[in-house]
């Protein structure tokens, strides 16, 4: 979790933590695929019929 106090907490965590945390190879630099089920891994649901 991460608690902001001060108006900009949250923009000095993404401009100066997370690129350290990215050299470390702690916090991915790029995704592996283009949506959140891909990079989740979850399959896709069957196909449903719609009945009109």
């Amino acid at each position: 979790m991460i608690r902001q106090d001060h108006p900009h907490g949250i923009r000095d965590f993404t401009e100066m933590v997370i690129p350290i945390l990215q050299e470390r190879g702690i916090f991915r630099t790029e995704y592996e695929a283009d949506t959140l089920r891909g990079n989740l891994e979850i399959p896709n649901p069957p196909f449903r019929k719609v009945f009109e």
